[in-house]
């Protein structure tokens, strides 16, 4: 009866072990049917690498690699106070497209020196989503040194940008505009 008994409970054991369990992958599955924003993310693609390019390209005022890189009516919208419309609040796209876009890069520039920007790891990532959208991530820091305060001034900055094919149409962007408005007014005093 012992012996009956333990070949039993092997038998059930070894079938426990060899059975695939299809319960987390039918969840995943159900998951991403009712929630087209699931996806995975990277930070070792092509996109976040061209990212990291535009950033440095950006620090050193370089406006070349974001020519390339955005289309002509990119909209780029900045999340900070006061810069929301109509009945739902909507951020605002600044205007002016690609142009606009390198144009205030470029302002940037003018008021502020040696400036630098966080691409170290973690800082970039790159999402791809079930439904096909590519947004890639940034978070990091923007640094410089005002050209009028002469204040060291470091900005929390934030990116989301999307994409179409290998071209950035959209991106988002949170900042604390507080330094830029100091250089401005700065800049006004003489």
């Amino acid at each position: 009866m012992k012996k009956l008994l333990l070949s039993l409970v092997v038998l059930a054991t070894l079938n426990a072990c060899t059975t695939k369990e299809t319960k987390n992958a039918d969840a995943t599955a159900t998951a991403t049917t009712q929630d087209p924003q699931t996806g995975t993310f990277t930070s070792l693609d092509e996109k976040s690498a061209k990212v990291k390019e535009l950033l440095e390209a950006y620090a050193k005022n370089d406006t070349m690699v974001g020519h390339n890189l955005y289309v002509d009516t990119v909209q780029v919208l900045d999340l900070h106070a006061n810069n929301q419309e109509g009945p739902n609040d909507a951020t605002k796209v600044n205007p002016g497209g690609r142009s606009g876009q390198l144009l205030g890069d470029t302002f940037v520039h003018t008021l502020n020196t040696s400036i630098t920007v966080t691409t170290g790891p973690n800082a970039i990532k790159t999402f791809v989503f079930a439904n096909g959208d590519v947004i890639t991530g940034y978070w990091g820091t923007l640094v410089g040194v005002g050209r009028y305060t002469k204040a060291r001034n470091t900005v929390p900055l934030h990116l989301l940008i999307y994409w179409k094919g290998d071209k950035i149409v959209k991106m988002y962007r949170m900042w604390d505009p507080a330094p830029l408005k100091a250089e401005i007014a700065a800049s006004q005093k003489k």
